[in-house]
C-alpha cells in the first residue's frame, strides 16, 4: 500500500476555484458577467478566504523540475532525454538549456502562463481583485479587521512576489499595481516595460507598505502552513534588491542599447555601491527579525532523530533534512502545494539492499534515478578541510597528487564506511570531501542513509549506491538511469520506504531558507564594503560551522597557499559564491545566481559530464564523458516575450537579443 502525506493549506490552494477569466493575452480584466460573482465571492468571509488561496496557487512550484527553470535550466542536473516517456516531461526547462527558447512560443513562459508555466500576470491581476474588494469595509461579513489586515498584507505581498519572479526572468516588466476596470479603453490595456529601477522600488515599497500586517511566525502549521510572513515578506525584499544590485542589473553595459520609448537604457547603466548597501541592510532586517520574532534557526538533525549518530552522519543529515524535514525551523517560506514526490522518485535510484524486494513495475514508479546531478556539481563541494579541492595543499601535494589523479580510482577501508561501502574501488574525487558531498549526492560505492538503515553500525542494513551498468543502480534498461551515473540523494526524504510496499513522505520544497538568507547577507555585506567586515565571516561561518567546517579564515590559513584570499573584498567574493553553490546544490538557486553574477556564459558553457555509465568494469566506467555541448548566449541573460504580444500591444519592446 502506497502513502502519501501532504499539507493542508496546500490542499485548499488546490482546490480553489478561479473566480475570472481572461480578456486579453496580456492583461487579465474581470469581464463584465463575472462582477456578480465576485460581488458574491466578497460577501463573507468564508468565500473571501478560499479566493485568498486562489491567490497563492499561482506561486510557482519550486520543487518541480518542470515549473521551475533554475531545477533544469542549467548544469546542476541533466537528462538521458528531454521527452520520452511519461516519467520525462522536460521539454521546457531542459529545452531551455538545450538552446530551445525562443519568441514564437517561449519556454518556461511565465509572461503568458504558457509552455509548463503559470501566468504571472494573471496571478497579480488575481491579487490586485482580493484587495480592491478586502480593502472595502463594507465587504466580507464576518472578516474581523486584524483579519482583514493581515489577509490584505498576504495579497500585496504576494502581488510583490509575483512581479519580483517576472522580474528575475525578464528585467524590465509593467507594473500592474491596480485591477485594471471593465471599461478601459483598448489603449489603457496597451501596458509598456517599466525601467528595471522603478521595477524594484515598487516591490520594495509594496512589501514595506504591509508587512508589519504579517504574524512574525506561523504559529498553527497544521492549518496554516506556507502562508506569509513578516520574515517572508522581508526575505522577499532582500532578495528583490540582491538581484537588482547584482551585475546583471547593476550598471551591466552589455544592455546600453535595451532602451525604453524615451531612448534611455530599461538597466541603469551607472553601476552603484549604494544599491549592495541597500541590499545589505534589507538582509540585515530580514536576518533580525528571522532570529528573533521569526523563531528560526538552522536546522539541526539531532533535534529530530533519538538515534545516537556519529558526527560524519548528523552534518551530512543536517543539510540532507534542512530541505526535507516538514516545516522544520529553517524554512522561511514553502508556499502552496510545493509537492516533491515527483521529485523525488526522479531522484531515486535503487539501492543494495534497501530496494531489493521492490516490484519491477514500483521501481519504474518511485525509483527513476533520471534527475541526475553532473560532473561539474560532484567537482564544486570543498575538501574534508573545507576549502576547494583544488586550493587543498593536500590534494595538490605532489607526493599525493590527489586533484590531478581524481578521476582515477582507489579502495575504501573501514575508516569510510559511513559515506562509502568498505573495500569498494572508486573514484579518488569521492574521498576526502566534506559532508554536504555526501549528503548531496549519490556515487557509485557511496552509503545512503535511511531508507531501512537508522542504526550506523548495522552493516546488514547500510544501504548503497552501486552505479555501473547492469548493478542495481546503473543502467540496466533502454530507460530511467542516471546520465552521469551520480543522485540527487539530498532531494529524497530519509524516512521513505521503497520495499514490498512504497511510503513516502511529501515535504514543502523551500522557497527560502535561513541558510540562503545568512549567504544573501554575508554577500551583500562584502559587496558594500572596502575589505570584508566581521559580519561577512560571521554568517558564512555559521552556514559552515553546521557541517562540521572550520571558519573561512582559519580554513585557508591552515589549509592553502593562499592564506590571505578571505582577507580581500575580491577574495571573499569568490569563497561567498561558491559556498551558496555548495550550500544550495540541486535546489534550483544556481542557475538564478550565475544569472546574476553574470557568469553563465562562461559557465554554461562548458560541456556537461558524467562517468561512462554504459560500462560494466572500473576501468571502463571511471572514464569521464562528455554528454552534451551546450551555449550559454548573452542573449540569454533575459528572457524573450513571445512575439505575438507586441503584435497585439505594439507598446511592448522585445528584450534585447530576442
Amino acid at each position: 500500500m502506497k502513502t502519501y502525506l501532504k499539507n493542508n493549506f496546500a490542499g485548499l490552494i488546490t482546490m480553489a476555484c478561479l473566480f475570472f477569466t481572461a480578456c486579453s493575452d496580456y492583461l487579465d480584466v474581470v469581464p463584465d458577467d463575472d462582477v456578480a460573482t465576485l460581488d458574491k465571492v466578497f460577501d463573507n468571509r468564508n468565500s473571501a478566504e478560499r479566493y485568498l488561496t486562489t491567490c497563492y496557487w499561482y506561486v510557482p512550484m519550486y520543487g518541480s523540475q518542470t515549473d521551475n527553470p533554475g531545477m533544469a535550466a542549467g548544469n546542476d542536473v541533466w537528462y538521458y532525454s528531454m521527452n520520452d516517456n511519461r516519467y520525462v516531461r522536460n521539454t521546457w526547462s531542459f529545452g531551455i538549456a538545450n538552446g530551445l527558447q525562443n519568441v514564437a512560443s517561449p519556454l518556461n513562459n511565465y509572461w503568458d502562463g504558457e509552455e509548463a508555466a503559470k501566468p504571472m500576470f494573471q496571478a497579480i491581476s488575481t491579487c490586485n481583485i482580493f484587495i480592491e474588494y478586502v480593502s472595502d469595509k463594507s465587504r466580507v461579513s464576518g472578516l474581523s479587521e486584524t483579519e482583514r489586515k493581515r489577509w490584505l498584507a498576504e495579497a500585496k505581498v504576494l502581488k510583490a512576489f509575483y512581479h519580483y519572479y517576472l522580474f528575475q526572468l525578464y528585467g524590465p516588466i509593467p507594473i500592474c499595481d491596480k485591477n485594471i476596470p471593465i471599461t478601459a479603453s483598448p489603449e489603457e490595456l496597451k501596458i509598456t516595460r517599466r525601467k528595471v529601477d522603478e521595477v524594484v522600488d515598487y516591490i520594495v515599497a509594496t512589501i514595506d507598505s504591509c508587512c508589519n500586517d504579517l504574524p512574525p511566525y506561523i504559529q498553527n502549521e497544521a492549518v496554516e502552513a506556507g502562508r506569509l510572513t513578516k520574515v517572508a515578506a522581508l526575505s522577499i525584499k532582500a532578495k528583490t534588491l540582491l538581484l537588482a544590485a547584482s551585475d546583471l542589473f547593476n550598471g551591466n553595459s552589455d544592455y546600453a542599447h535595451f532602451v525604453d520609448h524615451d531612448g534611455k537604457p530599461f538597466i541603469n547603466q551607472t553601476a552603484s555601491i549604494e544599491k549592495w548597501a541597500r541590499a545589505a541592510e534589507a538582509c540585515r532586517e530580514a536576518v533580525e527579525i528571522a532570529e528573533t520574532a521569526g523563531q528560526r534557526k538552522l536546522y539541526n538533525f539531532r533535534q529530530y532523530s533519538s538515534i545516537d549518530l556519529p558526527d560524519s552522519l548528523i552534518y551530512a543529515m543536517n543539510v540532507r533534512q534542512a530541505v526535507t524535514e516538514r516545516f522544520n525551523e529553517e524554512l522561511i517560506w514553502s508556499c502552496g502545494k510545493q509537492s516533491s514526490w515527483d521529485l523525488q522518485c526522479n531522484s531515486m535510484t535503487l539501492l543494495n539492499p534497501g530496494t531489493k524486494s521492490i516490484s519491477s513495475s514500483d521501481a519504474q514508479s518511485y525509483c527513476r534515478a533520471n534527475y541526475s546531478p553532473t560532473l561539474a556539481v560532484a567537482e564544486l563541494f570543498y575538501s574534508d578541510h573545507g576549502v576547494p579541492i583544488s586550493e587543498d595543499t593536500a590534494w595538490i601535494n605532489p607526493a599525493k597528487n590527489y586533484y590531478n589523479r581524481r578521476y582515477q580510482t582507489e579502495r575504501s577501508t573501514a575508516a569510510d564506511k559511513y559515506y562509502i561501502k568498505e573495500n569498494y574501488e572508486t573514484a579518488i574525487l569521492h574521498f576526502r570531501r566534506e559532508p554536504r558531498f555526501y549528503a548531496t549526492l549519490g556515487f557509485d560505492g557511496s552509503t545512503w542513509y535511511g531508507n531501512g538503515w537508522t542504526l550506523p553500525d548495522d552493516a546488514s542494513t547500510r544501504n548503497y549506491v552501486e552505479a555501473k551498468k547492469n548493478q542495481i543502480s546503473g543502467q540496466t534498461t533502454p530507460k530511467l538511469y542516471s546520465i552521469t551515473g551520480y543522485f540527487a540523494k539530498k532531494l529524497i526524504y530519509y524516512r521513505n520506504s521503497y520495499g514490498s510496499s512504497v511510503s513516502g513522505w511529501e515535504y514543502p520544497f523551500p522557497i527560502i531558507r535561513l541558510a540562503d538568507l545568512y549567504l544573501m547577507y554575508a554577500e551583500a555585506l562584502n559587496e558594500a564594503s572596502e575589505t570584508p567586515p566581521a559580519k561577512v565571516y560571521e554568517y558564512i561561518d555559521k552556514v559552515r560551522e553546521r557541517s562540521g567546517l572550520e571558519g573561512v579564515q582559519e580554513s585557508w590559513r591552515k589549509y592553502t597557499l593562499t592564506a590571505d584570499k578571505p582577507d580581500s573584498k575580491i577574495g571573499m567574493r569568490e569563497i561567498i559564491r561558491h559556498e551558496r553553490q555548495i550550500e544550495l546544490a540541486l535546489e534550483g538557486q544556481r542557475f538564478f545566481d550565475l544569472r546574476r553574477w553574470k557568469t553563465a556564459v562562461r559557465e554554461l558553457s562548458k560541456p556537461i559530464q558524467g562517468w561512462s555509465i554504459d560500462q560494466e568494469t572500473t576501468a571502463g566506467f571511471y572514464q569521464v564523458r562528455n554528454i552534451f555541448y551546450r551555449q550559454f548566449y548573452k542573449k540569454d541573460y533575459l528572457w524573450p516575450i513571445k512575439e505575438y504580444n507586441r503584435i497585439v500591444n505594439p507598446q511592448l519592446i522585445q528584450t534585447q537579443g530576442w
